[in-house]
């Protein structure tokens, strides 16, 4: 019987070896950094042989009349696929930096990290089965729980940390905006106060100070103000960051008063701050009556009902034993 599992288990191990190292090797070929730029300067070829004159579009129609129209529609899935595996790519890009993880390497790490908590449970429970230690009943539907729950963790954590640092960047925010208002107000140009007002934030609020040094490098580059006010929307996915850039952009292109635009702003948002907290504060008083229900009722129950059932309990012992002590019958 042990032979038997030993020879089940030597057979397993090698194909779950094969199947975890090419998902690992596809993985990391698919998130490679030269790989990923040199598909992009292809692309950029392409678009750029895409406009050629009009006299090699009549070349291209004799290639389609000779079979080549074929070949382009057997071809259109595979471009169809790498359209929506690059789109993919850019999605989990853009939601890393909604988190605040701007490394370039944050995606592939990510995906690995996936990919490993997805493969190695169902593996070892795989290898468990084999070795007998598991029944194959049991196994199997542990193992598509365990795959499951391995490949929405990292989904569940990052959508965590999405509303963590949107949180942070919405604590900074009014503070920056009054800053800046007080820099505009005494003459400083609005790059400059940006500039100012990143150094000041910088102990109080890293976060928001990081985001504020890209927005200031974008500014050194040359892009317009409002134009890297919008990059920091597009990385923070922010109603009140978006709302700032349109305000700037506004301003900038009706020459109104924006220092009376952004004080108007940094008050509506400590009013959203406030009526948030009394929000919370309302749901607190429900929230708090399921684990008052499970937790604190059962103990005062125990507490108030424990010395009442001990001495019912002894009572009806003292019955007992004098109803038990007048049913003896006395010897003759």
């Amino acid at each position: 019987m042990h032979s038997e599992h030993f020879q089940s288990l030597w057979v397993v191990l090698p194909i779950v070896f094969v199947a975890v190292s090419g998902a690992m090797y596809l993985l990391l070929r698919s998130f490679d950094p030269y790989r990923t730029q040199v598909r992009g300067r292809l692309q950029q070829l392409a678009r750029g042989e895409a406009a050629r004159p009009a006299e090699e579009g009549a070349y291209a129609e004799n290639v389609e009349l000779n079979g080549d129209t074929e070949w382009s529609a057997e071809a259109a899935p595979l471009g169809a696929t790498r359209s929506w595996m690059r789109s993919d790519r850019a999605d989990l890009r853009a939601r890393l930096s909604q988190a605040g993880l701007h490394d370039p390497q944050a995606g592939t790490r990510f995906v690995i990290a996936r990919g490993l908590l997805t493969v190695l449970p169902a593996t070892t429970l795989a290898v468990l089965a084999a070795s007998g230690l598991l029944s194959w009943s049991v196994a199997g539907l542990a193992i598509v729980f365990a795959a499951g729950g391995g490949y929405l963790i990292p989904g569940l954590w990052l959508a965590r940390g999405v509303d963590r640092y949107r949180a942070v960047l919405r604590k900074g925010l009014p503070d920056f905006l009054d800053l800046v208002v007080v820099c505009l107000d005494a003459g400083l140009s609005l790059q400059e106060s940006i500039r100012r007002v990143g150094d000041e934030l910088r102990l109080i609020h890293p976060v928001f100070a990081g985001e504020l040094s890209r927005v200031q490098r974008d500014i050194e580059l040359g892009a317009p103000i409002d134009r890297a006010l919008r990059r920091f929307a597009d990385r923070s996915d922010d109603d009140a960051v978006r709302t700032l850039s349109t305000l700037v952009r506004e301003g900038q292109r009706f020459g109104t008063n924006i220092s009376e635009a952004l004080r108007g702003h940094a008050e509506m948002l400590r009013i959203g701050r406030e009526q948030a907290a009394e929000e919370n504060a309302q749901k607190a008083s429900v929230k708090i009556l399921l684990p008052t229900l499970l937790f604190i009722f059962p103990a005062i129950f125990i507490v108030l009902v424990s010395p009442a059932a001990f001495k019912i309990q002894e009572a009806f012992s003292r019955t007992e034993a004098t109803a038990a002590s007048h049913d003896i019958v006395p010897a003759p």
